[in-house]
């Protein structure tokens, strides 16, 4: 019986094709991203970026100057600013009862670096009751924290998450059309908070994701 013989073009692609699959499989997964120190996250200030704070005075928590790159893939122009808490799923538990939409008064304002002046930018938050974002007052108003989050893979990326732990993020505000450039945020507490003296809390900054 007469076998025609494979034509040398498609002997050689063949050949490629097979090589391919083979480097395919055989190419290990990518390592995960280092989880960062608190030193190395506490010197971060590039968005994403956390610090740790304090929520039981009344008082100024956070003047922080950070630089925001443009949105990533997945991400949309909207940066949210807020806390999250951190520590085992009792703690977070905890958080979840005692800030997500409870009474937590805060004064929340953001400036944008603009030809070597701070302007204010204006916030929205989301409110519980109309189910809708409405803009902050000219004080930069809180009256809430509500559970938001926002979009994980790139605080991973960052390593500024650690599997072993459990994180609750609350949003504050959000900075509804962001752009790149450098930025001021300040936080003022208005009343002390005794019930939230032990929390692991940190300051939480960065973009939203993409609604799929």
């Amino acid at each position: 019986m007469h076998i025609a013989p494979v034509p040398p073009l498609r002997t050689v692609a063949l050949a490629i094709a097979l090589l391919l699959l083979v480097g395919c499989a055989a190419q290990p997964p990518p390592p995960p991203p280092k989880v960062l120190t608190a030193e190395e996250a506490a010197a971060r200030t590039v968005v994403p970026l956390t610090r740790p704070i304090a929520l039981d005075k009344a008082g100024q928590i956070v003047d922080l100057e950070f630089e925001l790159p443009p949105e990533g893939v997945g991400l949309v122009p909207q940066v949210f600013l807020g806390v999250r808490v951190v520590g085992d799923a009792e703690a977070v538990s905890e958080a979840q009862t005692l800030l997500n939409g409870e009474r937590f008064l805060a004064k929340v304002r953001l400036f944008r670096r603009h030809d070597g002046a701070d302007q204010e930018l204006p916030l929205t938050r989301y409110d519980s009751v109309d189910r809708r974002f409405v803009p902050l007052d000219s004080e930069g108003l809180v009256p809430e924290t509500l559970a938001i989050s926002p979009a994980l893979a790139p605080l991973e990326a960052a390593g500024l998450i650690d599997s072993s732990l459990h994180y609750r993020a609350l949003s504050l505000a959000v900075l509804p059309e962001a752009r790149a450039g450098m930025y001021r945020l300040t936080i003022e507490l208005l009343e002390d908070r005794p019930d939230l003296t032990k929390m692991n809390v940190e300051l939480l900054v960065g973009y939203m994701g993409r609604s799929k």
